[in-house]
C-alpha cells in the first residue's frame, strides 16, 4: 500500500494516541493502542507505516533521530519522562516595558538593577526577568571589563614602554594567543560577577568560581574549572563567548548557567538560566549509592543488568518546574488568586539531588541509556536512550544517491582529503609525495571509516585511485577491501569537507582538531544516529542508504558540533534545528536528506513537503502552508518531539539567508551565505536554549538563538545602539515568534564598510591557484573563501584566510589537479561583522606541470623600535618546494616599500633546485626613523614563466609610539 493510502487507516489510532499521549493512561488502554498499531504494522509490512507513525507521532523519548525510530528493542520500550520533570510549562520573561502587571518584589528588583546598571549602559526597561527565578534573565549591558575599541571602551593595556612581551602600541593591544584572550576573559567576568552578586541575587563567588577547582585554566583554552566553557572568535579577541554551569556546595546543577559576552572588550549581555533559590540547608549527601540506583533502573525496566557501564555516575542536583506560572495579568488589575497547583511569581523552581547512571543491559545495542534516579529516595525520574539518531581518489555521491542530476549521480575521481598513507597525511586535494610502495585505507587524522561490510586497504606504486561501482550498501570496485564501498568513499570525503569549513570558522575548537568515527552499512534501514560516532544504515524498507546522502552525513555530525562547542551539550528544546542548519548550509539546500524516501515526499509534522524527498524541508515556503512553523503552532502541534520543534528555529535562520539579507540589503547569495555562515558557527556555540518562554517572546532569555545572532553580529561592543543586521534578524526571528522587543530594533554600524565587488583574477599552477584583486574603498581587510563540486559557489565554503587592506593576493595550494575550484574575495569593514559585497565567483582548474612552492609561514613579524635606535633584524626562513618534476634556478626578492623605515633582503637570493626543497632567509629591520604602522612585506620568487608570491604582515611598534 502507498504512504497516502494508509492516513485514513491510520488516522483515529494515532489521534487517539496524540489526545492521550500525556495523560496517566491505565496499563490496558496503553496496551490497546500499542496493539493495535502493532497489528497494523505486521499485517502491512509497509514502510508507510512508519513513516506515518514516526512523523506524526513525535513522541521525544530522549532518542533524537535522523528520522524519528521505530525501535524493536525492549530497552527503548521502557523509556520514561517523570512528568514533573518533562511537563510542566516554561517561563515566561517580564519587564517594565510589557503591560503586564508583576508583585511588588519583583518591581523592586528591576529597579535596584536598571539604577545600579544604567552608568555601565543598561536601557531602562530593557532588563528580563525570568518569572520562574524572579532574577534576571538577561541584561544588555556596554561596559568595559578588557582593552579594546569598543564604544566608550577607555581602558589601557599599559602606559609607557613596549616591554618584552612584544605589546604592539600601535593599537595598544598585546599579540595574545586565543587561550590568552580566553583567560583574560573569564577573569574579566568573575571579577564582574562577584563586585555585583548581590545586587543580581547570586551567590557567584560559591555557586560560579568555586575554590574546589584551584586551577582556574588548563593547556588549549579549556579551563580546569570544568564547569566554565568559553569561545574566542576573531582577531585580537574580538568576540570572547562565556558559559558557566552553576555548582551548589560542589554539585553541579544542571541546566541552571550564566553566560556573558565580551565584544571588542566591552561586557555586551549577561544572564542566568533557571537560577532557583537553593537553601543554604540543601542537602547533597546521598541516601542511595550508585549501584543501588542502577539497580533501581533494573528495576523498573525488568531488565537484567550487565557489568558495564556508558557513563561515568555522576551525582547532580536537577532543576524543576514546579506547578504553572500565575496567569499574565494587565497592568492596573490584581491577580491575588493564583491557579490551583500553580507557583508564584519568583517561585518556580524546585531542586532534587539525583543520580545519572548510564548501565549496560543484557541485549543492550546501539542504546545508550540514561537514568536520572533520586538519590534520597530511589524514585526514577527519566530512563532515556541518549543516541542522537541521524591524490587518494575515488568515486563520490556529491549530495544523494538519488540518481537526480549530477548531484545525485556517482562522480569519478574526487579527491580523498587528510588521508594516511603510508606516513603522510594528503592534503585538500588529496595530493601526496612519497614514492614507491604505499598503503592507506579511510582513515586520517579528523576522520576513521569502519564499514561494516568489511575492511578497506589499499596498496600502490603510482596514486591511490579507490575507484567506483554500481549497485549499492557492500558493492564494490573489487579491489580496495569489501569495505571500498560509495558510503565509505563518499562519506571520508564529505565529514571531512565540513569539517574543513567548520575549522575555518572555529580554529580554536578542539573536537574540531580530533578523530571522527564513522560506522557506515549497519545492518538495518531508515535511520543514522549520533552517539559519540556517526552511524548510517543500508538500504531497504522504501529508504536509501543513509551513508550515501551528503546532508545526513552533515547533520548527523551537525549533532557533534551542537554537543562540543561552547556550552557543550546538545541544545533544548531541540538540538535537530542546528544540526538541520548545519548540513542545509553546507550543501546550500533547505531539503535535509534528499533521497532519504525513495517513493514519498517529507510529511512535515502536517504540513507536508512540496517536493523534497529527504526526511524535513526546513523552507518554509517549500511546504503546503507556505506559513513559518511558529513557536504558538510547535506547541499545539508537535507534541513534544524534537524534529518538529527543531522548524522552528531553522526556519528563522534559513529566511534570513534566503530572503531577510537580501530584502532589507541587497545581498547577493554568496555575501548572505558566508553573513548567516559566519553568525551560525559563532552563536550556535553559547545556545542552550534556542526558545522558550511563550510565543512573542521566545528569544528574550539570555543566549537564546536570537539574542546570540545579535552578539555574533555586533560590531562596536554595544548591542543597545543596534547591529549592522538587526532589523533582519529580529525579522526572520519575530516571523517564527522567538524574537524579544529589546533591545530596541534598529540597524546601525559598520559606516563606511565597502560598497563595491572586488574584480578577481586568477591564474592556476600544479596543485595550487593564485588570486589577485583590485583594491576597494573603505577595506579593511579581504576575506577569502573556497568551494568546489558540481555546485560551483553556490555551497558552503572554507574560510582560506583574512589579509590587511594592503595585501591583494592569496596563493592556495594542496589542490587537486584538473578538478575545478571556486573562488569569491569579499571585502570588510572595520569590524568582522563588516561584509561588503563579494566579488563574481570565479573558477579555476590547478593542472600538472613544472612549478615551485614558496611559503614563508603565516604569522607575522613583529619590529620593536626603541626611539632614535633601529630594531633588531628579524630573520624567517622560506621554502621553495619543486611540484611536477620541477628543476632549475629560481631569483628571490622582497618588497617592505608598504612600511616607511623598513628594509628587506632575501639570502641567498638565487637558489637552484635539483631534486627536493631549498630554502632562503628573509631579513627584516626597521630603522630609528621608522613610525608605528602595520602592513604587509610581499616576496617573490621568479623562474621563467613561473612567478609565485607571499606576504608577510609586519608590524613596526615604535615604544611611546
Amino acid at each position: 500500500l502507498h504512504f497516502n493510502d494508509l492516513e485514513a487507516t491510520l488516522e483515529q489510532t494515532v489521534s487517539a494516541v496524540r489526545i492521550n499521549r500525556h495523560r496517566h493512561l491505565n496499563s490496558a488502554s496503553t496496551s490497546a493502542l500499542c496493539s493495535s498499531i502493532n497489528k497494523m504494522m505486521t499485517h502491512l509490512k509497509s514502510i508507510a507505516v512508519l513513516q506515518y507513525i514516526s512523523l506524526h507521532f513525535n513522541d521525544n523519548n530522549g532518542v533524537s533521530a535522523f528520522y524519528e525510530p521505530e525501535s524493536t528493542s525492549p530497552l527503548t520500550s521502557t523509556s520514561y519522562s517523570d512528568p514533573l520533570t518533562s511537563l510542566q510549562p516554561q517561563t515566561s520573561y517580564r519587564s517594565f516595558t510589557d503591560d503586564i502587571a508583576m508583585p511588588s518584589s519583583s518591581i523592586a528588583t528591576l529597579s535596584r538593577v536598571e539604577s545600579r546598571f544604567q552608568s555601565q549602559g543598561l536601557r531602562e526597561g530593557a532588563t528580563k526577568l525570568d518569572a520562574r527565578s524572579g532574577r534576571v534573565a538577561s541584561m544588555d549591558l556596554s561596559r568595559a571589563v578588557l582593552p579594546g575599541r569598543g564604544v566608550g571602551n577607555h581602558l589601557l593595556w599599559s602606559v609607557g614602554e613596549v616591554d618584552e612581551s612584544g605589546r604592539d602600541e600601535h593599537h595598544g593591544e598585546p599579540v595574545l594567543t586565543s587561550e590568552e584572550w580566553s583567560e583574560l576573559g573569564v577573569e574579566a567576568v568573575k571579577t564582574w560577577l562577584i563586585d555585583h552578586q548581590t545586587d543580581l541575587d547570586i551567590d557567584a563567588t560559591n555557586e560560579l568560581f568555586s575554590s574546589s577547582s584551584p586551577n582556574l585554566f588548563s593547556p588549549h583554552g579549556h579551563s580546569a574549572a570544568t564547569n566554565i566553557r568559553t569561545g574566542v572568535h576573531g582577531q585580537d579577541g574580538d568576540l570572547i563567548q562565556i558559559s558557566i554551569e552553576r555548582e551548589f556546595k560542589g554539585v553541579r546543577v544542571v541546566g541552571s548557567k550564566a553566560s556573558a559576552t565580551i565584544k571588542q572588550g566591552n561586557l555586551i549581555n549577561v544572564g542566568f538560566e533557571k537560577w532557583g533559590s537553593l537553601d543554604s540547608e540543601f542537602d547533597v549527601e546521598a541516601r542511595i549509592g550508585e549501584e543501588e540506583a542502577m539497580a533501581k533502573l533494573a528495576e523498573f525496566s525488568g531488565m537484567k543488568l550487565d557489568e558495564d557501564v556508558t557513563c561515568k555516575p555522576e551525582l547532580q542536583i536537577i532543576t524543576i518546574a514546579q506547578g504553572e506560572l500565575p496567569p499574565a495579568v494587565t497592568k492596573g488589575r490584581t491577580n491575588n488568586r493564583l491557579r490551583k497547583g500553580g507557583s508564584a511569581f519568583g517561585d518556580g523552581y524546585t531542586h532534587k539531588l539525583v543520580w545519572k547512571v548510564c548501565p549496560k543491559f543484557e541485549g543492550q545495542t546501539n542504546e545508550m541509556m540514561e537514568g536520572i534516579v533520586d538519590a534520597k529516595t530511589g524514585k526514577v525520574y527519566s530512563f532515556q536512550d541518549t543516541v542522537d539518531y541521524f591524490q587518494a581518489k575515488g568515486d563520490v555521491y556529491p549530495l544523494s544517491n538519488d540518481g537526480e542530476g549530477a548531484d545525485g549521480s556517482l562522480q569519478a575521481d574526487w579527491p580523498m582529503p587528510y588521508m594516511q598513507i603510508g606516513s603522510e597525511i594528503t592534503d585538500t586535494g588529496g595530493n601526496y609525495y612519497n614514492t614507491g610502495s604505499q598503503t592507506g585505507r579511510y582513515y586520517g587524522p579528523y576522520v576513521d571509516m569502519r564499514d561494516n561490510c568489511g575492511t578497506d586497504s589499499l596498496t600502490s606504486t603510482s596514486g591511490m585511485d579507490w575507484g567506483g561501482s554500481g549497485g549499492t550498501d557492500c558493492a564494490n570496485p573489487g579491489f580496495g577491501g569489501s569495505g571500498n564501498t560509495h558510503s565509505s568513499r563518499s562519506g571520508f570525503y564529505e565529514l571531512n569537507k565540513i569539517m574543513e569549513i567548520a575549522r575555518s570558522h572555529l580554529p580554536s575548537n578542539v573536537w574540531l582538531q580530533g578523530r571522527l568515527v564513522a560506522n557506515m552499512n549497519i545492518n538495518d534501514s531508515c535511520n543514522a544516529y549520533w552517539n559519540g560516532s556517526v552511524n548510517f544504515y543500508r538500504r531497504g524498507g522504501g529508504c536509501g542508504n543513509t551513508g550515501e546522502i551528503a546532508a545526513i552525513f552533515d547533520h548527523e555530525w551537525g549533532h557533534g558540533m551542537d554537543n562540543f562547542d561552547v556550552v557543550g551539550g546538545i541544545a533544548s528544546p531541540s538540538g535537530e534545528g542546528i544540526a538541520d542548519l548545519y548540513s542545509a548550509l553546507r550543501l546550500n539546500d533547505s531539503c535535509i536528506g534528499r533521497g532519504f524516501f525513495e517513493n514519498s515526499v517529507c510529511s512535515g509534522n502536517g504540513n507536508p513537503c512540496d517536493s523534497c524527498t529527504g526526511v524535513r524541508d526546513i523552507d518554509y515556503m517549500k511546504r503546503q502552508r507556505k506559513q513559518p512553523t511558529t513557536f504558538t503552532w510547535a506547541n499545539a502541534n508537535c507534541g513534544g518531539g524534537v524534529h518538529c520543534l527543531g522548524y522552528v528555529y531553522s526556519e528563522a535562520v534559513w529566511s534570513l539567508y534566503v530572503r531577510e539579507l537580501n530584502t532589507f540589503y541587497g545581498y547577493d547569495a554568496n555575501t548572505s551565505m558566508e553573513i548567516v555562515a559566519r553568525l551560525t558557527y559563532i552563536a550556535a556555540g553559547v545556545v542552550n536554549t534556542w526558545y522558550s518562554g511563550s510565543p512573542g517572546s521566545g528569544g528574550c532569555g539570555n543566549n537564546s538563538g536570537y539574542r546570540a545572532y545579535l552578539a555574533a553580529d555586533d560590531d562596536d561592543g554595544n548591542l543597545n545602539n543596534g547591529t549592522p543586521h538587526m532589523k533582519a534578524i529580529y525579522k526572520a526571528f519575530n516571523d517564527q515568534q522567538i524574537a524579544c522587543n529589546t533591545p530596541t530594533v534598529q540597524d546601525s554600524g559598520c559606516s563606511g564598510t565597502p560598497t563595491d565587488p572586488p574584480v578577481v583574477t586568477v591564474s592556476a599552477g600544479n596543485t595550487g591557484v593564485t588570486l589577485n584583486w583590485s583594491p576597494v574603498s573603505g577595506a579593511s581587510a579581504y576575506q577569502v573563501f573556497r568551494t568546489e563540486g558540481v555546485h560551483g559557489c553556490g555551497q558552503g565554503k572554507v574560510v582560506l584566510g583574512t589579509l590587511d587592506s594592503n595585501t591583494l593576493t592569496f596563493t592556495d595550494t594542496g589542490l587537486m589537479n584538473g578538478r575545478a575550484y571556486y573562488y569569491v574575495v569579499i571585502p570588510k569593514g572595520s569590524n568582522a561583522a563588516c561584509f561588503g559585497p563579494a566579488s563574481n565567483c570565479i573558477a579555476a582548474t590547478p593542472m600538472s606541470g613544472p612549478d615551485v612552492q614558496l611559503q614563508c609561514g603565516t604569522s607575522s613579524l613583529l619590529l620593536p623600535v626603541e626611539p632614535g635606535q633601529g630594531s633588531p633584524v628579524v630573520q624567517r626562513q622560506c621554502t621553495l618546494s619543486p611540484l611536477g618534476g620541477f628543476t632549475g634556478s629560481v631569483s628571490l626578492a622582497c618588497d617592505s616599500s608598504l612600511l616607511p623605515g623598513v628594509t628587506c633582503a632575501v639570502s641567498p637570493s638565487t637558489v637552484t633546485i635539483s631534486s627536493g626543497q631549498v630554502s632562503s632567509i628573509l631579513s627584516t629591520q626597521a630603522t630609528s626613523s621608522a613610525a608605528s604602522s602595520e602592513a604587509s612585506i610581499s616576496i617573490t620568487a621568479v623562474s621563467g614563466d613561473i612567478a609565485k608570491s607571499v606576504s608577510i604582515v609586519t608590524k613596526v611598534a615604535v615604544a611611546g609610539g
